[in-house]
């Protein structure tokens, strides 16, 4: 959480708290950078998008959040409302920073896709070609009651990790006898450590998971968990460079993503969104969170975390999602080839198989056909952020704001609504 400040009157806040912009449309005539734009109102263009941001500030639900939309027309526009924390003075806006979480996966996913087009990787790869840790595997008979278990018979692939079929979990999602050993190992999301020692480099994270048996038989069955992690491992192997450093050179410099991050910057504690956890129906006593504060945030990690890892912007973030959705194209700039972007945001998944009711694409979901939202490809983070591609109405979308637990105070659902009304989307 960020300083607290002297309380003032929220409703001045609110008036004109509705500041969007809207992008000329033209990339910058050098290919790098920033594009820039022309402010109007956003009242002028998302009104009931806008409104739904005031609501949660002006109700004391949120102390502030941000929208940022890749337009259908071209062009890109933000919405936000409120300030960085409750009695703050300093207003959230496109360069907030956000603690992102898994939207994190995302961008993994990109630094997969971007190897397949080397020919450096390939979908159905056996993962043990680059991690030889993972050459005997075994699967638990039965992780609900003990570690007993045999070997794997199917092979680990670089789909199955892309798609959370590889038979990992996380440990924080449940208490059966595997997810105690993840814990009982170190072997946590980004922040979420209780007490134990975690792994100081991606080659212990590897040493210390092939010692722990899978769930189940990769290929199998859809569990969440930390499998866009060990695919880190994957892209460092395959590169030939260390994961942090090829995601800074092929996806985060070319597209000016300054401000998206491993760890926070000394300067930019000023900038960062308070975040707290509201309790299960997002009304009880708000607490603060622990290990993310700005000072635990400019902590030096022992390594990127591939799955939750990253702290962005609303301004950063729409420029990825907007890569992907022109086809890998940034303006006058090419990140990938456009059969890389529709690949990556594809379903991948076996159809046979289920992820949260639909299908799964480079670290992310897509939905399937017969859904409302047919096409769409994107992820969330744990704090309520929430990121998407909708293809087949030419938008893309980014929700930056900081609750727990994720959808506790449940901004996604109104916003949704609100956003497709504006852009004259029927489903």
């Amino acid at each position: 959480m960020v300083a607290e400040h002297p309380h003032f009157n929220r409703r001045t806040l609110l008036a004109g708290a509705g500041a969007l912009t809207l992008g000329a449309g033209l990339a910058s005539c050098q290919g790098t950078g920033k594009q820039e734009f022309f402010e109007i109102p956003g009242i002028n263009r998302l009104p009931m998008t806008q409104d739904v941001l005031n609501r949660y500030v002006s109700q004391g639900r949120l102390p502030g959040l941000c929208v940022g939309v890749h337009l259908p027309e071209g062009g890109k526009t933000f919405l936000q409302a409120g300030t960085l924390d409750f009695g703050s003075f300093t207003r959230v806006d496109r360069d907030t920073v956000f603690r992102i979480y898994s939207m994190t996966k995302l961008i993994t996913g990109a630094a997969a896709a971007l190897l397949i087009e080397d020919g450096k990787l390939s979908l159905d790869q056996p993962v043990a070609e680059l991690v030889p840790e993972f050459g005997a595997l075994n699967v638990a008979t039965n992780p609900a009651r003990n570690l007993n278990a045999r070997p794997a018979q199917n092979t680990m692939t670089v789909r199955h990790l892309l798609t959370h079929t590889a038979g990992f979990t996380y440990a924080h999602t449940g208490d059966n006898a595997v997810q105690r050993a993840y814990a009982s190992n170190g072997i946590f999301m980004a922040t979420s450590a209780r007490g134990t020692t975690p792994p100081a480099s991606y080659d212990e994270l590897i040493a210390r998971l092939a010692d722990i048996p899978l769930m189940f038989e990769p290929g199998t069955k859809y569990e969440y968990g930390i499998s866009i992690d060990v695919l880190a491992i994957v892209i460092e192997r395959a590169s030939g460079v260390p994961f942090q450093i090829f995601v800074q050179r092929r996806i985060l410099d070319p597209l000016s993503m300054q401000d998206t991050v491993w760890h926070l910057r000394e300067g930019d504690a000023g900038r960062l969104a308070a975040i707290y956890n509201y309790g299960e129906n997002g009304r009880g006593v708000r607490q603060p969170v622990a290990r993310t504060s700005a000072a635990d945030l400019m902590k030096p990690v022992p390594f990127a975390f591939a799955g939750s890892g990253l702290l962005s912007t609303a301004s950063d973030y729409i420029d990825f999602l907007g890569m992907l959705l022109n086809d890998g194209a940034a303006g006058r700039r090419r990140i990938m080839k456009p059969e890389t972007a529709r690949l990556m945001r594809s379903d991948i998944l076996p159809a046979d198989i289920v992820a949260a009711g639909g299908g799964h694409g480079f670290g992310g979901w897509v939905a399937r056909e017969g859904h409302k939202r047919a096409g769409e490809f994107g992820w969330s983070g744990n704090a309520s952020t929430q990121a998407w591609i909708d293809p087949a109405h030419n938008f893309a979308a980014v929700l930056m704001m900081q609750a727990l637990p994720y959808r506790s105070v449940n901004v996604l659902g109104d916003l949704r609504t609100a956003l497709d009304a504006d852009l004259g989307i029927s489903r």
